[in-house]
């Protein structure tokens, strides 16, 4: 007991003496854990969202569409094995005309679930009510669209279904499992304002597209454990005979891709980042307690010499490194969880969850815990095992002085121009592995911050490349089923429209060996000026004459590269199998898909010069004409506007990537903070005898501070290109790490972030070297004076 209380004093007067280096490690603790638990909190968070969501409002996990089937197929579809319910419905797109939008509203258009508690994709009713039967025009819609194009119940709404114009009108909004992540046909980020999705009562939409008894969509729950891909094959084989384009499984649902994607992204930054932080703070301790203990020797030989065993020496420093880790554990977790909520928030407002709370439960600190305080104990148990291991003696005895007469003093007395110089680089050399660790820690944090910047510069490059080199139209239309050329030629003439290029576009499974996956093919004219194929590095691509080009991610997914042959199993039409040979593999900032030049597979489809949409360019002075003639046109099925798609990109971009950045930038400065104020000030209290000894000599407080401050100045330099080409190295890890199949981030860093960031580096070390000054000015002569070397 008196042992331990004697430790236990010289702890907490440990604590007080290191009070401003514990602040500064405990900020650095505190954004690693931060991280820790704000991702890990939000990855927990967006599943159990999304499971309950799903379960709640049963969600379909097998999606068949088709052209048309009799009602008592869907008897059938639920005698399959492993179908636990299936559901009919009838679903098409159209094109909506509101007083509130200029542009044509493209949308999605199903038919309301049965009312039934079995019901499948069940709708969340958020305001009004559901549609009357006895009133087939009235319909709901998604909450985010009425919300974004200013709409209220009772407001009335110009539709055309499959060639008839059709007069509806709002009594609700609501949520759907289907579409938490709500995206139209060319769209990559969600477009509230110009794409809808509606759901009206089954009998006037099927009478409207010539459904009455019929459907044209399946949507099937499995039962537990069954294998989503032979439902989807007994599924191809029943409803081939009517038009089938092939069944999908919930993965290859776009909605659930997208929010899969989020969650992967989230493990990435919460599987890289945090050990960067904690790795740095573990350094810091290890260096606070090297030179608390190389200080202490004489301590720690006379506790021996007392009968203090080193099991208890070594205890108690672990205890101090422990203690003083903990402010920033707390610390951490407040961050984490704030920021969580505040992200929470953000997801909600980006994806459609009905209900969507930042609920950390105990494992996500328990997690957080154990990766702060596991690397923290490490690095403070290898700074003091070779002293606990000193005997008494040996401990009492001071280490010897560097010494500096040989090859390395006489290099600094050769290149130093003066005293201060000298001592300063005989300051940085006298522990080369300590400086070397400073400036790899001053360097971590300038990486981190490169990495925070660089995020917003390659998503606007991304979106260069896809909306300025690939996509040069003004418009995107697309037809509610393939058309010939004729239709091409009805564009042209539509006053004010300058320019037509055709797209030809259809769903196919592609399969190569035992590996498949269900994507478009996209039909590009070679030499095209409206849409052009471009990869992330900017370069130009024609179609190749024969053959076909993949995506890197589809590729990869297929385990196919140049050279090799796939097979593109067509669902619509006379369903084709295509034998293609892979002739490129490219990175494309957008979608995942297959292209082909067009006039070779219409040749391969065996039709004739057909097309399934048109890009435009248009005079803008006549935008208001071309939109009037589109909404009209019956054979429009979808309108993707894209300065409006850009201007909606850009705002999606801004308000997810901000918060991020100013995050990120915030822990890379407590970073370089930490690390800058933990080195000056172990510096000073290591350098207190010489700093006095040269003031006593006559130097003056400046040179006296330039011996001091000049070495951190060093130090800051030496880490800038360890700094930038980390940042480099770590965000080129990071976009193969966050591009998917739906989008690929280009490589790119603004030069500039390598300026500012290292401007944020000197400006940090700056801080803290005014701290730092002042200490040395008021530097107590006599005591310093006074310690034994």
């Amino acid at each position: 007991m008196r042992l331990g209380s004697t430790l236990d004093i010289k702890l907490l007067r440990d604590l007080w003496r290191l009070r401003g280096q514990a602040v500064a490690i405990a900020l650095v603790i505190a954004a690693g854990v931060g991280t820790v638990v704000m991702a890990v909190g939000l990855i927990g968070s967006l599943e159990t969202s999304r499971s309950a969501y799903y379960d709640r409002y049963r969600f379909a996990d097998v999606f068949a569409p088709l052209v048309r089937a009799p009602e008592p197929m869907i008897a059938r579809v639920r005698a399959l094995p492993d179908v636990a319910a299936a559901d009919s419905r009838v679903s098409t797109r159209a094109t909506l005309d509101v007083a509130q939008v200029a542009e044509p509203v493209s949308a999605r258009v199903h038919s309301l679930p049965e009312a039934r508690g079995d019901a499948l994709n069940q709708l969340v009713l958020r305001s009004g009510r559901f549609p009357d039967p006895r009133h087939p025009e009235e319909v709901v819609a998604n909450e985010a669209f009425v919300q974004a194009a200013g709409l209220s119940a009772g407001d009335r709404i110009t539709a055309v279904l499959y060639g008839k114009q059709v007069a509806l009108r709002l009594v609700g909004t609501v949520l759907s499992p289907e579409y938490v992540y709500a995206i139209g046909g060319g769209q990559v980020f969600p477009d509230n304002r110009r794409f809808a999705i509606l759901w009206m009562g089954r009998e006037p939409l099927a009478a409207a597209l010539d459904l009455n008894q019929a459907f044209n969509d399946v949507l099937v729950r499995l039962s537990p454990g069954a294998k989503p891909e032979e439902v989807e094959r007994h599924l191809d084989l029943l409803l081939a005979p009517y038009g089938g384009i092939g069944a999908y499984d919930r993965e290859q649902q776009i909605s659930d891709r997208f929010i899969a994607s989020e969650i992967d992204q989230l493990k990435t930054m919460a599987g890289v980042l945090p050990p960067v932080f904690l790795l740095v703070a573990a350094f810091l301790l290890n260096i606070v307690l090297a030179r608390l203990v190389e200080t202490e020797r004489e301590i720690i030989g006379l506790l021996k010499a007392f009968g203090f065993p080193g099991r208890a020496i070594l205890l108690h420093y672990v205890e101090l490194a422990l203690l003083l880790s903990l402010g920033g554990l707390a610390l951490g977790i407040g961050l984490g969880t704030w920021l969580g909520r505040a992200l929470a928030g953000l997801y909600q407002r980006f994806y459609s969850f009905p209900f969507l709370a930042f609920d950390a439960d105990a494992d996500v600190y328990w997690i957080a815990a154990a990766a702060t305080l596991v690397p923290v104990a490490l690095g403070a148990a290898t700074a003091v095992w070779r002293a606990a291991r000193l005997t008494p003696a040996e401990a009492m005895r001071p280490p010897a002085p560097s010494d500096y007469s040989g090859r390395v003093g006489r290099w600094i007395a050769g290149i130093g121009p003066d005293e201060p110089t000298r001592i300063v680089l005989r300051g940085l050399l006298r522990r080369p592995v300590r400086s070397l660790l400073s400036v790899i820690g001053l360097g971590a944090a300038l990486s981190l911050y490169i990495v925070s910047q660089a995020s917003p510069g390659s998503i606007e490059r991304m979106i260069e490349i896809g909306f300025g080199s690939a996509d040069r139209s003004d418009l995107l239309v697309l037809f509610a089923e393939r058309r010939d050329e004729r239709a091409l030629h009805e564009l042209q003439r539509i006053p004010g429209v300058l320019g037509v290029q055709p797209l030809r576009a259809t769903d196919a499974r592609l399969v190569a060996g035992p590996r498949k996956t269900r994507e478009g093919i996209s039909g590009v004219d070679a030499g095209g000026e409206l849409n052009r194929v471009v990869d992330v590095e900017g370069k130009v691509l024609d179609p190749p004459p024969r053959g076909v080009m993949l995506t890197g991610q589809m590729a990869s997914e297929l385990g196919v590269g140049r050279g090799d042959a796939i097979e593109a199993r067509v669902t619509e039409g006379e369903r084709p199998v295509l034998r293609l040979v892979v002739t490129d593999v490219l990175d494309a900032p957008f979608g995942s898909s297959a292209t082909i030049d067009r006039a070779l597979l219409n040749r391969l489809m065996r039709e004739g010069n057909t097309l399934s949409g048109a890009y435009l360019k248009v005079d803008t002075a006549a935008l208001p004409r071309i939109y009037s003639r589109l909404k009209d046109s019956p054979m429009v099925a979808g309108i993707t506007v894209k300065a409006a798609a850009l201007h909606s990109i850009r705002a999606t971009v801004q308000e997810n990537f901000n918060t991020m950045t100013i995050f990120y930038t915030g822990l890379s400065v407590l970073v370089v903070m930490g690390v800058a104020y933990n080195s000056a000030r172990i510096s000073l209290s290591e350098r207190a005898r010489d700093l006095a000894s040269l003031r006593v000599l006559g130097f003056r407080r400046g040179e006296v501070a330039f011996v001091l401050l000049g070495e951190q100045a060093l130090l800051v330099i030496l880490s800038l290109p360890i700094g930038i080409l980390g940042g480099m190295a770590l965000w080129r890890f990071l976009v193969t790490q966050f591009s998917s199949d739906l989008f690929t981030i280009p490589y790119f860093i603004d030069p500039r972030v390598f300026g500012q960031g290292a401007l944020v580096i000197a400006a940090a070390a700056g801080i803290t070297a005014l701290i730092i000054r002042r200490r040395v000015d008021r530097l107590d002569l006599v005591r310093a004076l006074k310690t034994r070397e």
